[in-house]
C-alpha cells in the first residue's frame, strides 16, 4: 500500500539516452567511413567517379620531368669555320630508322583502371601479351608520370606507377597504347599547340573533340617526353593511337596554316619520335574507320603506315584492301593486327575489355 505522499515513480528513465548515444556512435562511424572510402574512389578526365578497393594516393614525384628537357643530341662537323645548317629528327641527311620484323602479336587490352588493381589480379586475367592504355583521349594519363603535364590533365597517381612497374617486369611483351592528338587538356592549357579556327579559337571536330597539332614543337615534345619514359619503365612497344589530323567536321574552318601538308608533319614527327626511342623497342599506329580514306584528310598514306613496325586496324577496315595497299616489303603477318572483341581464326589481334 503506498505511503502518504509517496508512490511508485522512481526517475526518468535512462533509454532516451542511451537512443541518443547509439545515434551519436552512428553517425559517426558513418562519417569516418566515409572519408575512408575516399581512398577508394578515382576520377577520370570526364568527372566520373570509379570505386576501387586496390587504391591509394601519394603526392606528386618530387622531380618530375619537364618535356623541355627532352633534348637531340647533333654531331658536330668536321670543319668548325663551315656554316652549320640546323640539324634535328627531321634532318633529310639522317636516314630513319628502319622498320622492325615482328612476330604475330596475339594480345588482350587491360581493362579501364586496372593500374589501380593488384598485378597478381591483373596478370590472373591475361594469358597473352598486354596492351595497356597510358594516355587517354581526354588527356589523361593512367599512371604516375614524372614528365610534366598540363594544368587540368588527370593523371592518376597514388599505386599506378608501382603497378605497372610490376606487370612490365611479368616477363609477358607489353605495348603502351597512347592517344596522341585528341587531348582538351594540352590543348586549352596551350592554344597554340592546337588545331584552331583563323581567329584562333580552338576549333572543335563532329565529335565535339578538340586536337593538337601534329606540327606544333610543343605538342611533338611533350608526346615525345612521354614515349621515351614509357620505353624507360619496359615497354616493348609503343602503339600511337589518334595519330592523324582529323577527318570530320568542318575541315575547312581550320586555320590553313596548320594543315599545310598533313602528311608531311605526321612523317616528320614519326621518324623524329622512333629516333628517339630505343632500338629494342616498336613504334605502332592505328587505323580506323572513321580517319576517312589513305591519302585524304587525316594525312596518313599507305607508304606512311607502312613505315610503322605494325599496324593496328579497327573492325571498320578492309584488311584486304589494305594489304593491297602496302608497300610490298611490309610484312602483314608481323605487322597487321585486328583489334577485335572476338578472337579471330588467324592473325595477330588484339581483344579488347
Amino acid at each position: 500500500m503506498a505511503t502518504r505522499g509517496y508512490n511508485s515513480y522512481r526517475g526518468r528513465s535512462g533509454g532516451g539516452k542511451t537512443g541518443w548515444v547509439i545515434v551519436l556512435v552512428l553517425v559517426l562511424l558513418a562519417a569516418v567511413a566515409f572519408l575512408v572510402a575516399q581512398r577508394y574512389v578515382i576520377y577520370d578526365e570526364d568527372g566520373r567517379a570509379h570505386f576501387t578497393l586496390f587504391q591509394s594516393r601519394k603526392e606528386t614525384p618530387e622531380n618530375p620531368i619537364d618535356p623541355q628537357d627532352v633534348v637531340i643530341e647533333r654531331e658536330e662537323s668536321d670543319n668548325p669555320d663551315k656554316p652549320q645548317e640546323p640539324a634535328g629528327p627531321e634532318d633529310p641527311r639522317e636516314p630513319a630508322p628502319e622498320r622492325r620484323d615482328l612476330e604475330e602479336l596475339h594480345a588482350s587490352e587491360v581493362e579501364y583502371g586496372s593500374l589501380w588493381w593488384t598485378p597478381d589480379y591483373v596478370l590472373s586475367r591475361i594469358d597473352e601479351a598486354m596492351v595497356i592504355e597510358v594516355k587517354r583521349p581526354g588527356g589523361g594519363i593512367t599512371y604516375g608520370t614524372e614528365v610534366q603535364t598540363p594544368s587540368g590533365a588527370t593523371v592518376e597517381r597514388g599505386v599506378t606507377r608501382g603497378n605497372l612497374t610490376t606487370l612490365l617486369q611479368s616477363g609477358k611483351y607489353t605495348v603502351a597504347r597512347v592517344c596522341c592528338f585528341t587531348d582538351p587538356a594540352f590543348a586549352r592549357s596551350n592554344p597554340a599547340a592546337a588545331l584552331t579556327t583563323a581567329d584562333g579559337q580552338l576549333w572543335y571536330d563532329a565529335g565535339g573533340r578538340v586536337w593538337l597539332d601534329p606540327g606544333n614543337v610543343d605538342t611533338r615534345t611533350y608526346l615525345t617526353a612521354l614515349c621515351r619514359e614509357l620505353a624507360e619503365l619496359g615497354f616493348n612497344e609503343i602503339l600511337l593511337d589518334e595519330f592523324c589530323y582529323p577527318a570530320t567536321g568542318d575541315l575547312t574552318a581550320i586555320d590553313p596554316a596548320k594543315t599545310a601538308d598533313r602528311t608531311a608533319a605526321l612523317t616528320a614527327f614519326a621518324e623524329a619520335l622512333r629516333k628517339a626511342l630505343p632500338e629494342d623497342v616498336a613504334l605502332s599506329v592505328t587505323l580506323r574507320g572513321d580517319m576517312g580514306d589513305l591519302g585524304g584528310e587525316s594525312g596518313l598514306t599507305p607508304e606512311l603506315l607502312g613505315s610503322f613496325d605494325r599496324i593496328y586496324a579497327d573492325g571498320d577496315i578492309d584488311m584486304d584492301a589494305l594489304r593491297s595497299a602496302l608497300p610490298e616489303d611490309f610484312d602483314p603477318a608481323g605487322g597487321l593486327v585486328a583489334l577485335t572483341r572476338n578472337r579471330p581464326e588467324s592473325g595477330g589481334y588484339v581483344l579488347l575489355p
